[in-house]
């Protein structure tokens, strides 16, 4: 790997001298550290790697440099739902998507040659000349879903998931407005909206129904591994 990130170092150069751009110690700095890496990083977290190693660079002048280094495909830059821009090393030859956690942020790069080879036939058969794709998954990671425990308000589920009820909190009054809706123990339903401003937004059986905060912590759901057929 060593040897492939010197070679890639002198080709960067070599590209610089040809294109009349600059190439000083600072930028050559950032770019060893970005290929010594195998993570996805934000500008910020590529200053503060820099800084561990003695290296103070300004913000602006990484993010150039980066953009620098997308130009002439050396890396990636990705724009996941909910999060910064972050970069990744661009690999000649290897195609590959991701997994994005909703949670932590953590994201995971997987390979499937079935999936590529699916895509392509899709193409095929419908005449489109495939140029490139990009596949995210979102969900949640495996060390994330360890961390939560069966039946947790409803206010925390993130937008995307589909959850069962496991039971109601509150007086018998709030459980029965819960129930006149339709939201009672064992029903699968999915989360449409659940951050921002106004109310939290579910879906089943065809229909969006709108919770106030405050009532949407009286549901207590789990994870529907086996979604139910009334989420309509």
């Amino acid at each position: 790997m060593e040897r492939l990130h010197q070679y890639e170092r002198d080709e960067f150069i070599n590209i610089c001298k040809e294109h009349g751009l600059n190439y000083s110690d600072k930028r050559l700095l950032v770019l060893e550290a970005f290929l010594g890496t195998t993570q996805h990083l934000t500008i910020a977290a590529l200053q503060e790697h820099l800084e561990s190693q003695g290296q103070r660079l300004a913000s602006d002048f990484i993010g150039e440099t980066l953009d620098l280094l997308c130009r002439y495909g050396y890396a990636s830059k990705k724009e996941f739902e909910g999060q910064e821009i972050q970069y990744e090393h661009r690999h000649i030859g290897w195609h590959h998507d991701h997994l994005i956690c909703a949670d932590c942020g953590r994201i995971q790069e997987f390979h499937n040659k079935e999936i590529e080879a699916l895509q392509r036939q899709i193409a095929q058969d419908r005449y489109f000349t495939l140029l490139h794709h990009n596949m995210e998954l979102y969900g949640i990671c495996g060390e994330c879903r360890k961390q939560r425990r069966p039946g947790i308000p409803l206010s925390f589920v993130l937008p995307g998931e589909e959850v069962v009820i496991e039971r109601l909190l509150g007086g018998k009054q709030v459980q029965q407005r819960l129930a006149d809706m339709g939201l009672t123990p064992g029903t699968a339903i999915e989360v449409i909206k659940a951050s921002g401003p106004g109310p939290i937004i579910v879906a089943f059986r065809g229909s969006r129904i709108a919770l106030g905060q405050g009532l949407s912590q009286k549901v207590l759901v789990s994870t529907n591994n086996n979604p139910a057929k009334d989420i309509g």
